[in-house]
C-alpha cells in the first residue's frame, strides 16, 4: 500500500529532472548556432511556468467542484491576487509564494471550509 505513493513519487521526480536535463544534455555537443541557440532558450524559459500552471490547474479543479465551490474560489482568487501584487512590489518568488500561501489558509480558516 506505501509503495504505490512512493513509486510515484519517484518517477514524477525522475520525469521532472528528465525534463530539465535532457535539453541541456543535448545541447551539449551542438555548434554554437544562434537561431537554434535562441530556440532553445526560449523552450527553456518556457518549461518552468507551464509547469507551474499545470499544476496549479490540478490543485484547483478539484477545489471548484462540488457544494463550495464559490467560497473555495474566492479564497484562490484572492491567494492569486496577492501572489500577482507581491510579485509586482517586492520582486522574486519567495516572498509572493509565502504570501499566497498565508492569505490561501487564513481565509480556507476564516471560511471554515
Amino acid at each position: 500500500m506505501i509503495a504505490e505513493p512512493i513509486l510515484i513519487i519517484i518517477l514524477c521526480g525522475a520525469g521532472t529532472f528528465l525534463l530539465r536535463f535532457l535539453p541541456i544534455w543535448q545541447t551539449r555537443h551542438a555548434v554554437a548556432s544562434t537561431q537554434r541557440s535562441k530556440r532553445m532558450q526560449c523552450l527553456l524559459q518556457g518549461i518552468g511556468p507551464a509547469a507551474i500552471m499545470a499544476l496549479l490547474v490540478i490543485s484547483l479543479w478539484p477545489m471548484l467542484m462540488g457544494d463550495l465551490r464559490i467560497a473555495r474560489g474566492f479564497s484562490a482568487l484572492a491567494a492569486l491576487t496577492m501572489i500577482a501584487l507581491f510579485k509586482h512590489w517586492r520582486g522574486g518568488i519567495a516572498l509572493p509564494t509565502l504570501a499566497g500561501a498565508l492569505s490561501y489558509g487564513v481565509l480556507m480558516q476564516v471560511l471554515n471550509l
